[in-house]
């Protein structure tokens, strides 16, 4: 497996295949999906298992509101439906950009602000949400995925 330039991001044996197969499944580039969730959690099993919460309310591997989880049809909890999708989601918001830079950024920050305000507006933590991982992505996989 290949290692980021600190060896951090890449998802712990238990959550791989899982990742992989839904990379696959939503033709998302290798490693962006892995990488989003490594930013989203950490791998820290007290956000995993929702024992910790984001300020906003967010829960699980994937961060997700519960509002999003309801629409998505899953359990924010439950690492494997939260994993397909946070792809399948992730899929979608790339159809409706046309590019990962603002795929990720609508998952950070909201698909209406990047619609509305565009990425020139974006906060200082959505941009660094979207050069982190694309940067990592880039750098380890080899690819110059925008």
């Amino acid at each position: 497996m290949a290692r980021s330039t600190l060896g951090l991001w890449r998802a712990p044996a238990q959550y791989a295949p899982a990742i992989a197969a839904a990379e696959q499944r939503y033709n998302i580039p290798a490693g962006i999906l892995e990488r989003l969730l490594y930013q989203e959690c950490r791998w820290r099993n007290d956000i995993i298992t929702g024992r910790l919460k984001s300020p906003a309310g967010a829960v699980g591997i994937a961060q997700f509101m519960p509002a999003t989880a309801r629409e998505l049809g899953i359990d924010p909890l439950n690492t494997d439906q939260a994993i397909d999708g946070a792809g399948r989601y992730l899929s979608g918001l790339y159809r409706r950009f046309g590019n990962w830079t603002e795929a990720l950024a609508a998952y950070n920050w909201g698909q209406g602000n990047v619609q509305r305000k565009g990425l020139g507006a974006a906060p200082t933590e959505t941009r660094n949400y979207w050069t982190q991982i694309l940067g990592d992505v880039n750098a380890t996989m080899g690819s110059a995925w925008a």
